[in-house]
């Protein structure tokens, strides 16, 4: 999971806004769950990681980020990181990836390179209702693009295949 700044020449709103894309990517399938938020926060990231389960049908067993804020403590401290609660509440292990490598978070960075490509480069938004609506068509199209590395499939073609229904 990781979080990405909708660049601003893409929002075309008259009240200054700053917008936040979180994506979450299963791991098998390599199908994706993207949806925007207002702040990059722990709040916003439980809310996420809520609507990310709800989206795939069930909850992962493993979850790995950052070290950012939104889903760590940078420092030793008594209090339990809000994401933290919510993966031990549902028995979810979270892995947070060594501080600065992003190369290993790569599936979910390289994702937001070709967001950048395919999406962001052509989007032009008017609102944060507008930006839902567009990323929501977006995903569904970016998940059914064939993938070199899943053997020319689309994510959602191996999700049917690992679940077990017909095609």
């Amino acid at each position: 999971m990781d979080v990405k700044f909708v660049p601003k020449h893409c929002y075309t709103g008259t009240m200054p806004d700053k917008f936040y894309q979180y994506t979450v990517i299963d791991e098998a399938s390599r199908e994706r769950f993207i949806f925007p938020f207002k702040e990059q926060s722990s709040h916003s990231t439980v809310q996420f990681l809520q609507m990310a389960i709800k989206h795939f049908g069930y909850q992962p067993q493993i979850l790995q980020t950052d070290n950012g804020f939104e889903f760590t403590h940078f420092r030793e401290t008594k209090q339990i990181h809000p994401l933290d609660i919510l993966c031990q509440k549902l028995r979810i292990e979270h892995k947070c990836i060594r501080p600065r490598t992003p190369r290993h978070n790569g599936k979910v960075e390289r994702s937001h390179r070709n967001d950048n490509e395919r999406f962001y480069q052509h989007l032009q938004f008017y609102s944060y209702e507008d930006l839902i609506k567009q990323m929501k068509t977006y995903l569904y199209k970016s998940n059914r693009l064939p993938m070199q590395n899943l053997g020319w499939k689309s994510p959602i073609e191996i999700r049917k295949v690992l679940s077990g229904a017909s095609s």
